[in-house]
């Protein structure tokens, strides 16, 4: 049983080594932080393709403007009643869960309108991305409103 178990701590050990390291790859963050730029200027641009392919097809975003969690097919039917935009407040902490999955947080200051009514002032996002066939993808979005 101790052996189990000491094989076991080695194990998640060597897991969490992997992935500290793996936060501390900058170039793997600017990778992150750049798919998640792109997705946001593809949504700018209403350019479809480009959304689907920063987005994994079964993604789901949450937000407190939809009308409930959105598919892909949700919001690229709902573009036309988006106007999204923001800035971000400081720097987004990235933060990985494996090496293929990260997880990148922020405060931002958000402007625009859904469906005719403005978007929440004050909001922190939660993008959970996906290294797919080298690429980072957004598998899942979520908008949090913050009190002002």
């Amino acid at each position: 049983m101790r052996k189990l178990v000491l094989m076991s701590l080695v194990g998640l050990a060597a897991v969490v080594g992997l992935t500290t390291a793996r936060a501390d790859d900058a170039a793997t963050v600017a990778a992150v932080n750049a798919s998640s730029n792109a997705l946001d200027a593809a949504f700018g641009a209403r350019d479809i393709a480009a959304i689907r392919a920063l987005m994994t097809p079964d993604h789901i975003s949450v937000t407190p403007y939809y009308d409930g969690p959105q598919t892909v097919d949700d919001q690229i039917a709902s573009l036309d009643e988006l106007s999204y935009g923001g800035t971000i407040i400081g720097e987004p902490s990235v933060a990985f869960l494996s090496p293929d999955v990260a997880l990148r947080t922020f405060a931002i200051d958000l402007k625009g309108s859904f469906k005719g009514e403005p978007l929440p002032a004050h909001a922190f996002v939660n993008e959970t991305l996906v290294r797919r066939d080298g690429k980072w993808i957004e598998a899942f979005f979520q908008i949090t409103t913050l009190k002002p």
